[in-house]
């Protein structure tokens, strides 16, 4: 065979690997290998998209990604979900660099909360990596980021108070005085005073009262009631609980005791229409990030497990990629989905970060075995270099959307971490008689 032959079928063979799909490379290593190797590539991809060359210290992008679609900006719920994850590390490392990070962060969010911004306050859902305020048109107020930014650094805070480091906590990140002059103080008078606002939510599509949102306020207010106590702020403390404790019931009347699930959206006042099934990833991605360790809501709860069943039951029919039966259903947003990564005008696809909140609930939950299930299917459908785009394409399975979307790591490496946590457990537990 002469050189040339060699070569087209070198060629051939190339396409026809592509064809099968590059998820097929991905299969080759074992579950436990390809966990290892792509922590180490969702921790690098991650690490990319925090404090661009073209942005301020502490921006964090979306994606790489500036067209078709352009998600290069820094958004507040974004950010604050990835840095929870630094935040994380760090606390498990001590790692400079992590601590770093995490200060640039705080200067950027500090700056973000003084920046005039089209929502008239800190329910502005994005910014210009440079800090700018971004000036589109688009849906606002999204009242979830203060709530997450504050969850995310009242954590940073109590691990830098058990350090001895109270009064740079005081400096800044909470102060006791009014007006709040610092990142925590000002996230919690705004969720405290703001609550019961309809909002847009995470998806930034309907305006109405969220249950992830109402979730994730729930937290921040109730972990900001422990540190103002901590740094001697009562009179803060009584009020951030008593709000705390009215989300609470709020929250009870997102459950639809006909159709047995937490439904995602009451009230809704505008934005997109046709979300009739109630159904939405975003209820799971509320508990995940919004439960803290109180029993409310958690994990294992019946109306939690019951909604988490319902969705899995919706999308495994949907997707003609879910007719793998040893691997995990993909996930979608909610199954009336018309986004498909560029354009809205078409049909919606399984997404990396809620296949992935799949396996965190599950681990959270104790069903360790269906969480591995669903990180099975990101194993199949992740590219060879463990890059993860925003979507998995719902037929042939390939990745489509903004490439590198940090949030698509993030929500692997807290995944990651819930397994890590359900295994350590599990061989510390010992055999009963």
């Amino acid at each position: 065979m002469s050189q040339k032959q060699v070569k087209k079928w070198v060629l051939k063979i190339t396409l026809v690997i592509t064809l099968i799909g590059i998820s097929t490379l991905a299969q080759a290593a074992s579950f436990d290998q390809w966990l290892e190797f792509e922590q180490g590539a969702a921790m690098k991809g991650l690490f990319n998209n925090i404090s661009p060359k073209d942005g301020n210290p502490g921006a964090v992008v979306a994606s790489p990604s500036r067209n078709n679609p352009n998600y290069y900006f820094h958004w507040v719920r974004d950010a604050a979900l990835v840095t929870h994850v630094i935040v994380q590390l760090y606390q498990n490392t001590k790692e400079h660099s992590y601590y770093d990070m995490i200060l640039n962060y705080i200067s950027f969010s500090r700056s973000n909360q003084l920046t005039p911004n089209r929502s008239g306050g800190l329910g502005e859902p994005k910014f210009n990596v440079d800090g700018s305020a971004f000036n589109g048109d688009w849906g606002r107020p999204q009242n979830d980021g203060p709530a997450l930014r504050a969850i995310t650094l009242i954590h940073f805070a109590k691990e830098l108070l058990s350090e001895g480091k109270e009064e740079f906590v005081r400096a800044l990140l909470y102060d006791n005085g009014l007006p709040a002059q610092t990142v925590i103080k000002t996230d919690l008078e705004f969720v405290s005073h703001h609550w019961k606002e309809a909002s847009f939510d995470l998806w930034e599509e309907v305006l109405g009262d969220h249950f992830y949102t109402r979730m994730v306020q729930r937290r921040a207010l109730l972990d900001g009631a422990e540190l103002a106590r901590m740094l001697g702020d009562h009179g803060a403390a009584d009020w951030y609980e008593k709000q705390g404790l009215a989300l609470e019931e709020s929250l009870f009347s997102f459950w639809d005791k006909n159709r047995k699930i937490l439904v995602t959206t009451l009230n809704q006042s505008g934005g997109l229409q046709g979300k009739t099934s109630d159904l939405d990833v975003a209820v799971i991605l509320g508990v995940l990030h919004g439960y803290r360790g109180d029993g409310f809501l958690s994990p294992t709860d019946d109306r939690v497990l019951a909604t988490a069943a319902t969705l899995e039951s919706a999308f495994k029919t949907l997707y003609s990629i879910n007719g793998q039966s040893n691997l995990g259903t993909a996930i979608g947003r909610y199954p009336e989905d018309h986004y498909d990564g560029y354009t809205t005008s078409s049909q919606g696809n399984p997404w990396v970060l809620a296949t992935a909140a799949l396996a965190e609930f599950y681990y959270k939950a104790g069903d360790p075995k269906k969480g591995d299930a669903f990180l099975k299917r990101l194993q199949y459908h992740s590219n060879p270099d463990g890059s993860l785009s925003e979507q998995m394409n719902r037929d042939s399975g390939f990745m489509q959307g903004a490439g590198d979307l940090t949030w698509s790591y993030a929500s692997f490496l807290t995944a990651l971490f819930a397994k890590e946590k359900t295994d350590e457990m599990d061989h510390t537990r010992t055999p009963q008689n």
